[in-house]
Formats: structure tokens, sequence, C-alpha cells
């Protein structure tokens, strides 16, 4: 088998890329370790940019190892150095598959490759592409054991996609859903109505909420302080804040809307977009935010390795979104203690039950107005909406609660020796 390079090859220090090559190597050879663990083979386009890979690359760092081995298969992960890194530093390993493409016979090839060699006991694969591809890639590779997983309400189409591809695909993946998954795990209540409408099996469906690492996502003013003299917010203005992709679904325009209506009461509102650069944005969006009042308070942050520095830099955290499944960036803001405003999509609700402000998806006069009153709050109010906020996440949103529920889920298809 072709030795596959891993994109840490040429991004990471040498003392992380020989372990990482000498392991490539080393699994294209007849196995002779006594390891017995499981192996856990995480499939997916990427391991940075979105919910989905932010869950994924905390579920890699939380699976007990001495209970499971855990591999990650990306179709590009050279891009996300950190996450690399991070990886590394959890024991797991990687592979790159250098490409940009599912679909490309080069790209299938190595992801064949690696199958044969990692010889997963389960292969779990990571949104809609991910499913359908890794999916009957793991069938063909002898894997008895697919985990597919769902993280939008909605299977979205890629640039240049024709109605009848799209057609094609949603009926690729209701008729591949009945066979090929053992199990489906859905991070979102509401997505699992959704995907059993259009023909997914209820009986294989399990809700598991997405999770954070609450160690790493804390309220800290000091550390707000510091970000805003980063960034060149002043340290009292009011800031609402935005993390996440420049995606359509994400409805930027209603949130650029509401700005200006914010900043027409409000003049000293300041906002922060990350995720992307003001390039990134569409026609309509730049046009409406060239029309702000106050233009220059408003600041572009691609996307960053330490988002969890960004929160308590915010006044409010808000989305604006027409569609939502369980925003892992409305649960880190929670749990920083920020105040949050979200349109009532998804699971967003059910995330806030009543720790924040839900309004109507579309309607830029009630997120303004929601944002207005999350401003005026004072210090006792918002000191108790950041306890009930931190508290509600330690509850039910941590990375611990989830990584055990799907260990539950894999050790009914394996067996896990405790």
């Amino acid at each position: 088998m072709k030795t596959i390079r891993l994109a840490t090859s040429t991004t990471l220090p040498l003392p992380i890329q020989q372990p990482l090559r000498a392991f490539v190597e080393a699994r294209s050879m007849p196995a002779t370790s006594l390891d017995q663990r499981p192996v856990v083979l995480h499939f997916a386009y990427s391991i940075g940019g979105g919910g989905a890979e932010a869950m994924l690359m905390n579920l890699a760092e939380s699976l007990d190892p001495a209970k499971f081995r855990t591999v990650v298969v990306a179709i590009n992960a050279k891009p996300w150095t950190h996450q690399l890194h991070r990886l590394h530093e959890a024991g797991v390993d990687v592979h790159d598959l250098e490409s940009t493409t599912y679909l490309n016979p080069r790209t299938l090839a190595r992801l064949h490759a690696v199958l044969r060699a990692e010889r997963p006991d389960i292969v779990q694969t990571w949104t809609h592409h991910a499913d359908l591809v890794g999916g009957w890639a793991a069938r063909v590779a002898g894997v008895r054991n697919i985990v597919w997983s769902i993280h939008c309400r909605e299977i979205h189409r890629n640039p240049g996609d024709s109605d009848v591809k799209m057609a094609l695909f949603r009926r690729a993946l209701s008729y591949s859903s009945r066979f090929i998954p053992q199990r489906i795990i859905s991070c979102s209540a509401t997505a699992i109505e959704d995907h059993a409408a259009i023909g997914y099996p209820r009986g294989k469906m399990r809700w598991i909420p997405n999770g954070i690492n609450v160690e790493r996502f804390v309220p800290d003013t000091d550390v707000g302080l510091d970000t805003r003299a980063e960034m060149k917010l002043p340290p009292t203005a009011p800031v609402i804040g935005y993390i996440g992709r420049f995606h359509e679904m994400k409805d930027l325009a209603t949130f650029l809307r509401a700005a200006a209506l914010l900043q027409a009461r409000v003049p000293e509102a300041h906002f922060v977009f990350c995720g992307g650069v003001e390039i990134e944005l569409g026609e309509v969006e730049r046009e409406l935010l060239a029309q702000l009042p106050q233009r220059q308070q408003v600041r572009f942050d691609s996307f960053r390795a330490d988002p969890w520095r960004l929160y308590p830099a915010l006044s409010v955290f808000s989305l604006s979104s027409r569609t939502e499944a369980c925003p892992m960036t409305l649960i880190e803001a929670m749990s920083c203690g920020v105040p949050c405003v979200t349109t009532d999509v998804g699971d967003c609700g059910r995330l806030l039950e009543g720790v924040g402000q839900v309004v109507p998806m579309r309607d830029p006069a009630a997120l303004a107005a929601a944002w207005e009153k999350a401003l005026q709050l004072g210090a006792t109010a918002r000191e108790e909406i950041a306890r009930q906020s931190r508290e509600r996440v330690l509850e039910k949103f941590t990375i611990a609660h989830a990584a055990r529920q799907y260990a539950e889920t894999y050790a009914e298809l394996v067996e896990v020796k405790s």
C-alpha cells in the first residue's frame, strides 16, 4: 500500500512529523501489536472551520484512550495546524488525504488504503457528504460497524450543484441510511425529525447534544479586556459578537440590518464578526455593511485558534441564523457567561431554555431590540445570567458528558474491555 503523506509533514515540527509518518508506514505492514483496543476511525472533510469539526476535535481529545484508539482521516487537514497539534497531543493518529473533493479517484483510493491499513472496528463519518462517501467506502473495505453523524437540519448545496444533483444526493442518503450505518447520531433533536421526514430510519437515530471543554471556555474578565485591547475595542463599549462561518444559512444580512437599527439608537455599539474576512461576505451583506451609521466600529477576525479568549470580550453573543442544529458557538458563549440572543431555529431555544433571548428569524427589528435589552442589563442581572448559563452547560453540554454517550454507542457495536 502506498504510504499516505500527512499534511503534518510540511506544517509541523520534525519531532511531530516523524512519529506520524512512522505510524502510517507501520500500519501498512502486517499487524504484530498486542493492542486490543477497538479502533474508532473518524472521517470528515476537515478538522476545523465549523461546528461539526469542533465537535469531532472535542470528541477525539476526550474518548478514553485506555478503551479506544482514535484515528482521524480528513480530506483536507493541512490548513488547520493548531488542530493537528491538538490531535497529536491527545495521542490521535491523523491521515490527511490532501485533496479538495470527495469524489476524486485518487482521494477514494487513498481513503480505501487507509481503511485497509487501519482495519477500524468502527468508522464514524461527519456531515452528509462524508456519511455517503465514507459510509460506502467503509462498507467496501469490509467495515461492518458504521456510524453516521447529523450536524445540520438541511442537506446543504455546494456551489454549482444543480437541483437534479441535489435531488439525487438526498435520495442516495435516504436509501443508504437504511442499511449502511448501524447507528446515526444527531447533535440536534429537531434534526432527527427533519431526517426522519426524508426517510432516515428513526430507530437508528440517537440524540447526543454537542459538548465543549468547560475548562477552556470560562468567564474571565481579564482575558476579555486583553482581547479588546488586541482588537482595539474600547474597554467599556457595548460589543455584539458573532462567531461562525460566513454561510448563507447564518443570514448575516439580517444581522447587519439589525446592527444598523441598533447603532441608530446606541451609536457607541461595536460589532465583531469572527470566522471570516469582509471580502467573504456576499454582495448584499457588503452593501448593508457600507450603510451602517458607524461602519468603523465593525471588526472582522478570521478563524481563531483560541475562541475562548474572544467570548469574554463580548457584551452579547448573537446568532441570526435561518437554520441551526445544535450550535457549538452558543454553548461556548453560555459557558463563558456571555448573554446570548439567537433566532428561534433548531435546538437554539432548547439550549438557552430561559437564560437568553430568542427572537423570530429574519426579523431585524426584533433582533436589535433584544440586543438593546441585553445591553441595558445591570451588573447584578448580568452576573445572574452568567451563573445560570454556565450551570446549564455544566449540567448538560460538557464534552465529558457527550463522550460518555458516544462511548456507550460504540460499546453497543463492539466489545470494549474495561
